[in-house]
């Protein structure tokens, strides 16, 4: 049997807040200094989009709302980082009332273009979240070590079980170490699953959310950029032992986005 080139990596948590969209931000980041232009991530979070803004992306020309409802193509919604990392952002103003969803075929097409496609989500399980999940052919679990998290992410591994979708592993994230925390070994044993990065709390995080820049490029030495790093390493690895990476032409991308290198006061009608 052949496998398919390009892998969908979707990064789920039934929790909000644990850190699911600074991880797909920073593992991409990652990532496309090892495969420049080869590594786009998504945003599937319809209704709380907010994975353009850890990029600097304030109000992007078009977004993954117009895909999904039909104005435009798929290759039309790209827009690129001078890093080499493609995105496809979403409105952070979208208010509309979703209906049934299916993103396969949008992110089929994204498959013959790109090595790596990874897929941010919402937290829950609505609608967005099974369409986005259904589309994926391994999943990433974000955890943070708390309990409330942890119920959660033992959701999302019933729900991905459900719909077999293999899970990758398991991100524990914002993690400080401290006594109320659940330790990593009860969470290990708890869930029964690979941990592939642990990510401490680490100040340059929402530092570098502010200036719109994965911590990966922001502060290179940070702990956390540290664990992303080696994050995206363990992926490299698991796609070459799949045959997963291949060489791609490059994809005329819409608009090129630069990195904001100073802190930028946002105003509400900035926002898409």
């Amino acid at each position: 049997m052949r496998v398919k080139r390009g892998l969908i990596l979707g990064v789920f948590s039934a929790k909000g807040g644990v850190g699911k969209t600074t991880t797909v931000a920073n593992l991409g980041a990652a990532l496309a200094q090892k495969l420049k232009d080869r590594v786009i991530i998504v945003e599937t979070n319809m209704t709380a989009s907010n994975l353009g803004l850890h990029l600097g992306i304030l109000d992007p020309p078009v977004v993954i709302q117009d895909v999904v409802f039909g104005r435009i193509k798929v290759t039309e919604a790209i827009s690129t980082t001078d890093y080499g990392l493609h995105v496809i952002p979403g409105s952070v103003a979208f208010m509309a009332e979703l209906g049934s969803m299916d993103l396969s075929g949008i992110l089929e097409e994204l498959r013959k273009k790109y090595d790596v496609i990874i897929l941010d989500s919402a937290p829950g399980f609505g609608l967005e979240v099974f369409a986005g999940m259904k589309a994926c052919d391994e999943l990433l679990i974000c955890c943070q070590p708390r309990v409330p998290a942890i119920a959660g992410t033992l959701q999302t591994f019933r729900a991905a079980d459900r719909l077999k979708i293999p899970v990758f592993g398991v991100v524990l994230s914002r993690v400080t170490g401290k006594r109320f925390e659940i330790p990593l070994s009860d969470i290990k044993r708890t869930l029964d699953w690979p941990t592939m990065a642990v990510i401490p709390e680490d100040d340059m995080v929402p530092e570098s959310v502010t200036r719109g820049i994965p911590v990966v490029l922001h502060a290179p030495n940070s702990p956390a950029a540290v664990e992303y790093r080696k994050l995206a390493q363990a992926v490299l690895v698991h796609m070459r032992a799949c045959k997963r990476i291949a060489p791609r032409r490059k994809l005329k991308a819409r608009k090129r986005i630069a990195p904001r290198r100073k802190f930028a006061k946002v105003g509400i009608g900035e926002l898409r």
